[in-house]
């Protein structure tokens, strides 16, 4: 059995789109509930209004009608001869006490006239003769719907006539179309405004979305600096601290592979130059020996460089801790000599030290040789080609300040580097 399609209204896929389809129905909420209370008062109050006037219209005009006809001998003199200056509109039927007719004014056929007559005969019995009265009804004829009022016409507290003024009641001001009209028009501005509005206010998604795009995956100095105090300045901050954290993470990543590639470069060198030497210079077992034990060290120090560049990634997350002890910076200076002898005898530079005496600091020795071996071996880069002597020596500085020098008769750092001396590598 099939099932029944069902037909599912989707919005539009825009969040301005749904923004402003969200506003425009609760201003035509809003339109129709208050516009359709005040169109249904309004209404009622016009109406009110109208009557009152039709009213006081009527009761004028009856008086000074029943005035003229009070004054006239209506069984000697025609009605009809008589000036009443009535309106175009209005109607006026005199009647004899027995429902005969004495005068007719304004457009009245006789099916009318008859109408007319009966209610004048079911108005009589309610009119106190001793106390003139006047009755207003509404009666339809025709097309128009007529306020009639009925009073007699006495004479010497006699009643001679029955007198029937007629006006028609006005055509209501058609409040519908003009209330549909101005709310129509006021949800078409509502939507052009919320329409705007929802643009303006998305305007910090669309910058996010932009630079996005934008972005390569190296560039990642870029940020939106949005100075707002609402949900999007929140955004817009959060956005710009993403940033910050992938540009300091892809920054750690550059880092540690320059790291990498810059403190393996010197062990592996050694090795190589360790192992030419000994396939061309080398015939005794013993020089095979040492080369082997060079080799050895030499891989003892890459592992101990890898462990220590994963410690600086981590040192950069602030998720190390060093192993601090009381050590000898004469013995850190003399191991890391004898491990860079062999590089400073494959570049020409002579490999020398001074005065080591016994400095007793207070740090981790395995990153204090690590230290003072950079600094010789970038002594013996620089110096190649253009020196021949790579100083080392120690001093202690009013006992509280251990000191490495490391001189040599290179060029020397340029002034356009000194402001970079303290940066890594």
């Amino acid at each position: 059995m099939k099932r029944p399609a069902q037909h599912r209204i989707s919005l539009p896929s825009s969040v301005r789109a749904r923004l402003t389809l969200w506003y425009l129905a609760m201003m035509a909420f809003i339109v129709c509930l208050f516009g359709g209370s005040l169109y249904v008062t309004q209404t009622h109050l016009n109406a009110d209004a109208a009557e009152s006037r039709l009213e006081t219209q009527l009761y004028q005009d009856s008086q000074r009608f029943a005035q003229t006809y009070r004054q006239t001998q209506l069984d000697r003199l025609a009605p009809t001869a008589l000036r009443l200056n009535q309106s175009a509109q209005e109607m006026v039927l005199l009647l004899r006490p027995n429902g005969s007719i004495l005068d007719v004014r304004g457009s009245l056929a006789g099916s009318l006239i008859q109408q007319l007559q009966a209610r004048a005969e079911q108005s009589s019995g309610m009119i106190d003769l001793a106390v003139p009265q006047n009755h207003s009804q509404n009666w339809w004829g025709g097309d128009t719907t007529y306020r009639v009022l009925i009073m007699p016409v006495l004479n010497q507290n006699a009643r001679v006539a029955i007198l029937l003024v007629g006006l028609p009641r006005p055509h209501s001001i058609p409040l519908l179309v003009i209330w549909f009209f101005h709310g129509t028009l006021a949800l078409l501005v509502a939507a052009i405004g919320g329409y705007w509005l929802a643009g303006k206010a998305l305007r910090p998604v669309k910058m996010i979305t932009r630079m996005a795009n934008e972005m390569s995956a190296t560039d990642l100095r870029r940020r939106l600096h949005l100075q707002r105090r609402d949900e999007f300045g929140e955004l817009a901050a959060t956005f710009d601290q993403m940033l910050a954290r992938l540009e300091a993470a892809f920054k750690r990543q550059t880092q540690f592979t320059a790291d990498a590639s810059h403190e393996l470069r010197t062990p592996l060198t050694i090795i190589d130059l360790e192992i030419n030497r000994a396939l061309t210079q080398l015939e005794q077992p013993e020089d095979y020996r040492h080369v082997l034990e060079q080799i050895q060290a030499e891989n003892e120090q890459m592992a101990a460089i890898v462990n220590s560049l994963l410690l600086l990634a981590r040192a950069d997350t602030g998720q190390v801790t060093l192993d601090l002890q009381e050590v000898d910076l004469s013995d850190i200076a003399l191991a890391s000599v004898e491990r860079l002898l062999p590089l400073a005898r494959q570049s020409q530079v002579t490999l020398a030290t001074g005065d080591l005496p016994e400095v007793l600091v207070r740090g981790d020795p395995q990153y204090l040789g690590q230290v003072v071996a950079n600094l010789i071996e970038n002594g013996i880069k620089y110096t190649s080609g253009t020196g021949t002597r790579v100083y080392v020596e120690l001093a202690c500085e009013k006992e509280r300040w251990g000191i490495v020098r490391v001189q040599d008769d290179g060029p020397g750092i340029s002034e356009d580097h000194l402001p970079s001396l303290f940066e890594r590598f």
